[in-house]
């Protein structure tokens, strides 16, 4: 089985521990790095489409490389702009219906969720307009949603026997901390001088996951029986999106070649909220103890929680350069090209965890059950402080390069074929600026050079006018992976393929308004990965190597996505 570390902040941290010793060391997952910008989050924010926009262009699944005279050309080829003859303004809200499903585990928690949001309002402005030479000049500026960040998805998991415990406790034996870490001169409990990167394994120590018994480093979930029954819960929120204003000129010559050029300013927001659970459950489980004993125990776990939040924010610019030639009255070739974006972005964190035990025997006088016998962290002092990044662009990055190519044909005045081909080089994204430094710098980049490759879109869209009036629309659109071996598994999700299917009509409500609505279904499929996983190698005296690991289930997230658009606008 493969792993790739996209989260990859604990494997920089114990550089320095893994020369001095002969362990070969590996942990990872979705539950953990969550304080810092992994290569996994570099490509989500990267992953932006173009079949939003207008209602029309979102019907037509986004194939208007070729096409002109609609606001969508902002994002997609600019130099559809040139094709304009009067203004227009637009407007376009949207709603978005999403579900998602993760085979062969049990629901959790919401997963559903439904969004109002603009897709797109622009202005273009007609600067020349004369019958010979350059035909027209066109003006644009626009708003269009590029990506959308909102999802829940959510699973459960009953018979596990690895714990995410066990990750912590390794964690900090690998890095040296002690019980005495965590405390002041005063014994008061302080977390402000560890780095954020352990707060988890550190409040995982608070809620009763993990123990240092002897004060010396040796870590392990000393509360948690080897033969508890461990269910997973885990439930995963977003909120947020991204979208570009862009600043367009497209000129028409002679109404044979048209040219643009566009600068895009891209605003991003995310909200992201982890939330896991664990229960240990043993044998025999009675009225009075709902979760069984393990009479070997002193202490004995039933439950723990950990809950994570990080805000992304920030902003993004790039270039556009497109052309069309109509070398007859029907046919429309076009191409357009967008340097990476550069995106300058800052990071929020925080995390905090709970859990709640048993004492079969009260054995340490550090702890102090109730008079029932139960031992609660609560939340009093399990909160983090949020993480503010001190530069002020604690993150830069480029997204990829990427190249569009259209074709077109118009049947007069009642038909439209296009198709559209985009390549997305993702295994040039790069990170630059990060707080972390240039080793954190230099493994990102090698994961995208080493592990990635360019990705292909296909995009279909017809559309038949039936009168004057009414317009009927349809399209297709594949978005296939980014991957340089599509069986690989990841250390967290991230969206390997899409397709969508979209369908619209259009109303020419008169020579000045005209009404398009438009209907879009789309499919994510998502790589496998793990919610988390620790492995260690030990060279034995004979020569052997001895391998310690524990880890979750792999699992695998499918997104569904139903967006419905209404397009406004006006011309004169």
């Amino acid at each position: 089985m493969k792993r790739i570390i996209l989260t990859i902040g604990a494997a920089l941290a114990m550089a320095g521990a893994m020369a001095q010793t002969s362990f070969d060391r590996d942990m990872g997952g979705l539950l953990m790095d969550r304080d810092v910008m992994t290569p996994a989050d570099l490509f989500s924010l990267s992953q932006t489409q173009f079949n939003f926009g207008t209602a029309r262009a979102m019907a037509m699944a986004g194939a208007f490389t070729s096409l002109g005279a609609d606001a969508s050309s902002l994002a997609i080829n600019p130099a559809g702009l040139g094709m304009y003859r009067r203004n227009e303004l637009t407007f376009t809200p949207m709603i978005t219906f999403g579900r998602s499903t993760t085979p062969g585990a049990a629901a959790y928690g919401k997963n559903s969720n439904s969004r109002f949001a603009f897709s797109n309002f622009s202005v273009a402005v007609n600067l020349v307009n004369k019958p010979r030479g350059m035909v027209s000049l066109t003006m644009g500026f626009g708003y269009n949603r590029i990506a959308d960040f909102n999802y829940n998805y959510g699973c459960r998991r009953d018979g596990q026997a690895g714990t995410v415990a066990d990750v912590f406790a390794r964690q900090l034996a690998w890095n040296g901390f002690t019980r005495n870490s965590f405390y002041d001169n005063k014994g008061e409990w302080n977390l402000y001088d560890i780095d954020p990167e352990f707060w988890n394994a550190a409040l995982a120590y608070r809620a009763y996951m993990i123990d240092d018994p002897n004060r010396n480093g040796d870590w392990s979930p000393t509360w948690i029986g080897n033969g508890a029954d461990i269910g997973h819960f885990t439930e995963v929120k977003s909120r947020g999106a991204a979208g570009e204003y862009t600043l367009a000129f497209g000129a028409n010559i002679e109404n044979k070649f048209y040219f643009g050029l566009s600068l895009g300013i891209q605003d991003i927001h995310q909200k992201l909220y982890i939330d896991y659970g664990e229960e240990y459950r043993y044998a025999d489980p009675s009225e009075t103890h709902p979760y069984g004993v393990d009479p070997s125990l002193d202490y004995q776990l039933l439950y723990a929680r950990l809950n994570q939040a990080a805000i992304t924010r920030g902003v993004g610019f790039n270039f556009k350069i497109g052309a069309v030639w109509r070398p007859t009255k029907g046919l429309r070739i076009g191409a357009a090209f967008h340097t990476p974006t550069v995106y300058s972005l800052d990071r929020e964190y925080q995390s905090s965890a709970a859990g709640m035990a048993f004492a079969n025997r009260n054995t340490d006088p550090d702890v102090r059950p109730d008079d029932r016998g139960y031992i609660s962290s609560g939340t009093d002092g399990m909160t983090s402080p949020l993480l503010v990044e001190k530069q002020p662009d604690g993150w830069n990055f480029t997204s990829p390069a990427r190249a569009l190519f259209g074709v077109s044909y118009t049947f007069g005045e009642r038909a439209i074929v296009s198709a559209d081909y985009e390549r997305d080089w993702y295994n040039g994204i790069r990170l630059h600026g990060n707080p972390l430094g240039s080793n954190y710098k230099s493994t990102c980049n090698d994961t995208f050079r080493n592990r990635f490759k360019g990705s292909n879109t296909v995009r279909v869209g017809a559309e038949w006018k039936v009168s004057p009036a009414l317009a009927l629309r349809a399209g297709w659109g594949y978005s296939g992976s980014m991957l340089r071996d599509d069986n690989t598994v990841l250390s967290q999700p991230a969206v390997k393929k899409t397709v969508y299917y979209g369908a619209g009509v259009g109303f020419a409500l008169s020579r000045y308004c005209s009404l398009d609505l438009a209907y879009q279904y789309m499919n994510h499929t998502t790589t496998d990965y793990y919610l988390f996983y620790v492995s260690e190698k030990f060279e034995q005296p004979d020569g052997s190597v001895e391998t310690k690991f524990s880890e979750s289930s792999v699992y695998s997230t499918k997104f569904a996505r139903h967006n419905v658009a209404l397009t406004v606008a006006f011309r004169f």
